[in-house]
């Protein structure tokens, strides 16, 4: 009876150890959670070179942004580690709905690794049809649209009528968001976001000269 006990507890523990092994993404140590609301999740992951990551789970809709030029180290949970180099400013979406991810990730590089994981958590449902915004176009589909703006971007357009957004720099001093009437409602800078509340009538406004890569995620 003692045996079966001690192996029992043996189950208990080797289960337990499995599962605090694998974390959802949004529990994970290095993915800070920085904004949560009904639409998305932006989580902020900063990772020192030589530092990996603990196993874990994706398996919500994301889009993901990098802010540095880094060497990036990477293990499916039962596979090989894979190498990789991400580039600043690079943008990519992937679903996750019917392919969940476990996996860790390691910077193996000399320079930090600074990306952020923005989880779709609801559609937003727009009473209209909503055209593209004139900016460059990066990707879009069911779920989001995705542009690059650059400092011959910025007119003082005002924008309204959208969905919720998060504009993130990537690149360049500063760039000010502002409400129709012109009043001062953010500043960001390199490294930095803002979220963009459905339905607010805004512009953005930056030095002509000024290096500015921003992106801005628009969700459907």
């Amino acid at each position: 009876m003692k045996n079966k006990r001690a192996g029992l507890l043996t189950i208990i523990l080797c289960c337990s150890l499995l599962l605090s092994a694998q974390v959802q993404v949004s529990k994970e140590p290095r993915h800070k959670n920085a904004l949560e609301n009904k639409y998305v999740r932006l989580l902020n992951v900063n990772i020192p070179p030589g530092d990996t990551s603990l196993f874990h789970i994706h398996s919500t809709p994301s889009v993901f942004l990098h802010f540095t030029t880094t060497v990036v180290c990477s293990q499916i949970k039962g596979k090989e580690w894979v190498t990789a180099k991400y580039t600043e400013g690079y943008a990519w979406y992937r679903s996750f709905v019917n392919d969940t991810l476990v996996h860790r990730v390691s910077n193996c590089d000399t320079v930090p690794f600074h990306v952020t994981d923005v989880e779709l958590l609801s559609a937003y449902k727009a009473a209209k049809i909503l055209q593209p915004l004139p900016f460059t176009i990066l990707f879009e589909n069911e779920k989001l649209s995705a542009y690059l703006l650059t400092a011959g971007s910025f007119n003082n357009q005002i924008i309204n009528g959208r969905g919720p957004m998060i504009a993130q720099m990537v690149a360049g001093s500063e760039l000010t968001l502002h409400n129709k009437k012109g009043k001062e409602l953010s500043k960001l800078k390199t490294g930095k976001y803002v979220y963009i509340k459905p339905g607010t009538e805004f512009y953005f406004s930056a030095t002509a000269d000024e290096k500015i890569n921003m992106v801005l995620f628009e969700i459907k």
